[in-house]
């Protein structure tokens, strides 16, 4: 073991102890905050905590993602009681969100909500939207209860934590056509924000939800989202990261897909020093089909890992992953996706994209595509691709008198509209969101 290794490990131990200590102290002293119904569940949920630790790069599925400054502004930041109070610069961050038409919006501030903040939905309508910190225990144990305790250390560090949170049910039979625009913001405080969503879409029933997460300043995001599509039902979900360059960001959305339900995500990721997304999806339902998008896109110093499993469990399930990464000056991705086809899952068909765009000599992609099959008659596919701009395209572009700068932008941007035009179809607003925020990141010279 080289002494950076121990030092390493000596910190984290250090760490968690300093984690362990906050953790009792509010078991010992609750604040105003504490929801009474999920202490047993939170108990559990630490001591799975306790016994796996945060994640390390001796990990397989954590090796170019190093949690080490991530696990110290944890244990700074665990101890300290988050507050929902806004201050200007959250207030300038919130006046920048696009104005969705007919969006239902609901707002949380370092993972408590402001309902001052966020709109109602009239329950006639099918819509039920819960914060946690407003339901009774009845009500708040059915939603857990949903819900095995989930040995994930991070997941598990979200539930101990869990200050208030958001279940967004739909009714069965339902088609809603309002957006359900769902705002996590952090204002940069010394506190650990711990946002959890749980969605239940019914039989029948159909929705668009965005999950929205930004910040200021130095904050601290361990999100969970946990997801339900009943049978024959429809979701089309956006996950969107956009904080700040100082932030860090570690994100876990996991998915049941029931018979004939139809799971339509995409992810954009464009914030954050450390970001970390996990997505996983199970189609236990026959006829289930995921399609999975994404965009990344890092500049300066910053790293963004993508993994992403999906678990083909029953007969002609379908799933298809298409994700993009821009990568310029010494910033650094990750892609994994991995496609496990389970004995039993015959007629499984699943397809796997990854391509990435380096913009700078020193941006580097580490992208790993995998499949597991154990059964037969299926059809797999999977393919990565990275590389510089095309320079058959400039040349065209060039010849028919586009200057040089501008026919880099034109393709660049070209290469990210394929991810962006899929929200353009939905939500208009949120896509001109998109292209104004990243183009501000492009360097000037690409």
């Amino acid at each position: 073991m080289t002494s950076q290794t121990h030092d390493r490990d000596a910190s984290t131990q250090t760490a968690l102890i300093t984690i362990e200590g906050a953790f009792k102290k509010m078991q010992a002293e609750p604040g105003a905050d504490t929801l009474p119904w999920l202490q047993t569940l939170q108990d559990k949920a630490f001591k799975i905590f306790q016994k796996t630790g945060f994640p390390n790069i001796k990990d397989e599925d954590w090796k170019y993602t190093n949690l080490t400054g991530f696990t110290e502004r944890s244990a700074t930041y665990l101890q300290n009681q988050p507050s929902s109070n806004s201050n200007d610069d959250i207030e300038a961050l919130l006046d920048k969100l696009p104005k969705i038409d007919g969006e239902i919006l609901i707002v949380f501030i370092n993972g408590l909500h402001r309902p001052d903040l966020s709109t109602t939905a009239d329950p006639a309508t099918g819509i039920k939207l819960m914060p946690y910190s407003s339901i009774d225990a009845s009500t708040g144990e059915q939603i857990f209860h949903q819900q095995p305790i989930n040995q994930n250390a991070m997941i598990a560090l979200n539930t101990a934590s869990l200050t208030d949170g958001l279940a967004i049910q739909v009714a069965e039979n339902i088609q809603i056509d309002a957006p359900i625009h769902v705002v996590f913001a952090s204002d940069g405080l010394p506190v650990a924000a711990q946002p959890h969503l749980t969605i239940n879409i019914g039989q029948n029933a159909e929705a668009l939800i965005v999950q929205h997460h930004i910040s200021t300043g130095e904050s601290l995001t361990n999100a969970v989202t946990e997801i339900t599509c009943a049978e024959h039902a429809r979701l089309f979900f956006v996950r969107l990261q956009n904080e700040s360059e100082q932030s860090m960001h570690v994100a876990n959305q996991t998915v049941r897909a029931a018979k004939n339900s139809n799971f339509d995500s995409i992810s954009i990721d464009i914030g954050s020093q450390l970001a970390r997304n996990d997505l996983n999806i199970d189609l236990h339902g026959e006829h289930a089909h995921a399609s999975l998008y994404g965009l990344f896109m890092s500049n300066a110093n910053r790293h963004t890992d993508n993994h992403l499993r999906v678990d083909h469990r029953a007969p002609h399930t379908t799933s298809l992953e298409n994700y993009r990464g821009i990568l310029s000056d010494t910033s650094r991705g990750v892609f994994n996706g991995k496609i496990i086809v389970h004995s039993g899952a015959d007629g499984t068909d699943a397809q796997m994209n990854n391509r990435n765009l380096l913009l700078g000599e020193r941006a580097e992609i580490n992208t790993k595509p995998e499949l597991e099959i154990y059964t037969d008659d299926v059809k797999c596919a999977h393919g990565a691709t990275t590389g510089q701009l095309d320079q058959n395209a400039m040349f065209y572009l060039q010849a028919r008198g586009v200057p040089q700068e501008t026919a880099r932008m034109m393709l660049v941007g070209a290469f990210a509209q394929e991810i962006i035009a899929l929200i353009r179809s939905r939500i208009p607003a949120l896509a001109d969101h998109l292209d104004t925020i990243m183009g501000k990141q492009l360097p000037e010279n690409v």
